[in-house]
């Protein structure tokens, strides 16, 4: 029961579970999708940083650190790709829909 609280608490209020329920409920865009992709970039490269720290003889427990920014960057990385795919599959559906508009000639 103590994990269940948890793991909605978690839900609910974890920064980047917000982005992600922000995302998924928001139209997407090529500029999201940048901005995503960005976004992981950065927690990628933080990630590497904080490692090269700990093998350099910081202390261990920024090994969780590095844990929770992988996980993170991967996330936000699998968000971009999805918004990508929900961008092209939008656009697809727009051009479909216009061309089932256009008269066809009949013969």
């Amino acid at each position: 029961m103590a994990v269940a609280l948890v793991h909605r608490l978690i839900q609910a209020v974890a920064p980047s579970n917000l982005l992600v329920r922000h995302v998924r409920s928001a139209r997407p865009s090529g500029r999201g999708a940048a901005a995503l992709l960005s976004l992981a970039v950065v927690l990628f490269l933080t990630m590497h940083v904080v490692a090269n720290a700990v093998s350099a003889g910081a202390p261990g427990w920024l090994n969780l650190v590095v844990l929770v920014l992988a996980w993170d960057a991967l996330k936000v990385g699998w968000l971009a790709v999805g918004v990508i795919l929900r961008s092209i599959v939008g656009v697809a559906r727009q051009s479909v829909g216009r061309a089932s508009q256009v008269p066809q000639p009949t013969s």
